[in-house]
């Protein structure tokens, strides 16, 4: 079934079934307790000068690569430029496919050949990267760190995370920043304005809302990504943090299981008889797209993928009905983030020129400029309440309270197996729900059994990286 006209566009990372080869190759966890035996991350590889060395001014030239992804079009085609322009500081700016990248990154970083200066990462990338000394520690490197950096963005870039679970080898370790986020990219609500009497606060306000109003197929109440893996698992983690649950317990036991996990995916599925019968197979466009026609009431996704779309009069029919807010709560709010984020590469030729950069455009006035021209995802508090940014973007808000009650995912290099194992399962249980009409209770439960099961089975094979 093909409910909206194909949309062809750069495929997002959010797009990616991340961690092709990336989970693969880390189906145990070894490289990082090698790494740990070895020392406290990449920071005592630095080839900088020590953090007090301030004889040189920063110059010369920095190479910085990256992922092909939409979002990175303004820090690539503006601010890199930018940057030379304000400090006679050159740029190279590199980029390639998502897994590419990945990979070529990884590889530098471990042989220190010097061909990067700055790596942008997915926020996922970090405990491999700082653990196997690919990044380095940018505390010992003498960063500089905004203060208004918003904190829960600033937390992706730590290792060990600053909270919940921790790998057995880093639990006692100090948290060291070896990454600066960039973009805040992080789940909110879209929803029409003119189907909601008031901002909707909970997963029972939408309820309400589409039970009355939903007309399917010319009206559907909710549209989500529904494909297998990574896209179904960002539909459920809003609704899983949201009723109290966990992706993982900081024991490392599966925290989607119980009441709370259960709960969440049969408020889910009560949204399915006024969902497209194609969500299984729904992924980003597709669900976007429905909004964007008018079709749909309302939908979760990442700050990036329809912000820039929605008042645009070529691709929506929506200018000016779609208002924002952080994902409904149940017990809290639960966004889920994902960050673009930057480390300093092992072997990077220029770390001073390289920290410049970095600070420059983590920098209040970069940032404030950054929302003001519509690089939608700032990372302080300062540009996402601008009154000039906001009077133009009212998006930006939420974006802010998005991030500030966000919830990190397990911070583990099996993390993107365990978006695989549970959302194949989530998947299946939103077909067999589709098929038979009711019985959520039971398909919920059965499918998120088998996936804590599944996980939990990864997490028994590497016994001694996660439990010690």
């Amino acid at each position: 079934m093909n409910e909206t006209p194909e949309d062809p566009k750069t495929v997002s990372r959010r797009s990616v079934l991340r961690g092709v080869g990336y989970g693969a190759a880390l189906a145990a966890s070894a490289p990082i307790l090698a790494a740990c035996s070895s020392g406290s991350g990449g920071g005592g590889t630095s080839t900088s000068p020590s953090p007090g060395d301030t004889a040189n001014s920063p110059s010369g030239k920095i190479v910085i690569g990256s992922f092909q992804d939409p979002a990175m079009k303004p820090f690539r085609e503006v601010y890199v430029k930018k940057f030379t322009e304000q400090t006679g500081i050159q740029v190279d700016y590199q980029e390639t496919a998502y897994d590419t990248w990945y990979q070529n990154s990884k590889s530098d970083g471990l042989q220190k050949t010097g061909a990067y200066d700055i790596y942008v990462m997915d926020d996922n990338w970090v405990p491999e990267y700082a653990a196997g000394g690919i990044i380095q520690s940018l505390d010992k490197l003498g960063l500089k760190v905004n203060p208004n950096i918003l904190p829960k963005g600033l937390d992706q870039g730590y290792w060990p995370p600053r909270s919940g679970p921790k790998l057995a080898a880093f639990k006692d370790m100090t948290p060291e920043l070896f990454a600066l986020v960039i973009i805040d990219d992080v789940n909110m609500l879209y929803y029409n304005k003119n189907h909601f009497d008031a901002p909707p606060k909970t997963w029972d306000d939408i309820y309400t809302a589409m039970k009355s109003k939903a007309t399917p197929p010319n009206l559907y109440g909710w549209a989500a990504r529904g494909v297998k893996g990574n896209p179904v698992v960002m539909t459920y983690l809003p609704l899983l943090n949201s009723y109290g649950g966990n992706f993982a317990n900081d024991d490392w036991t599966p925290g989607f299981a119980g009441a709370e996990g259960v709960g969440a995916l049969e408020r889910l599925m009560t949204f399915l008889p006024y969902m497209s019968p194609s969500t299984p197979e729904m992924d980003t466009d597709q669900e976007t797209g429905l909004l964007l026609q008018g079709k749909a009431m309302a939908l979760t996704e990442y700050t990036g993928t329809a912000v820039s779309a929605v008042d645009n009069p070529d691709s929506s029919k929506v200018v000016g009905m779609i208002d924002f807010a952080t994902t409904p709560s149940q017990v809290k709010a639960g966004p889920a983030i994902g960050t673009f984020i930057c480390g300093i590469a092992s072997g990077a030729p220029n770390v001073e020129a390289a920290k410049a950069f970095l600070e420059w455009f983590t920098s209040d006035e970069i940032q404030t400029d950054f929302a003001r021209s519509g690089g939608s995802a700032a990372v302080t508090s300062t540009a996402l309440s601008d009154s000039e940014a906001v009077s133009k973007y009212r998006w930006l808000p939420a974006i802010a309270d998005s991030v500030n009650n966000a919830v990190p995912k397990p911070r583990t290099p099996d993390e993107p197996k365990f978006e695989d194992i549970l959302g194949t399962q989530i998947n299946l249980a939103i077909v067999e729900a589709l098929a038979q009409k009711g019985n959520y209770t039971q398909i919920a439960t059965a499918h998120l059994k088998t996936a804590a099961d599944q996980m939990q089975a990864v997490l028994d094979q590497n016994k001694s990286v996660y439990f010690g």
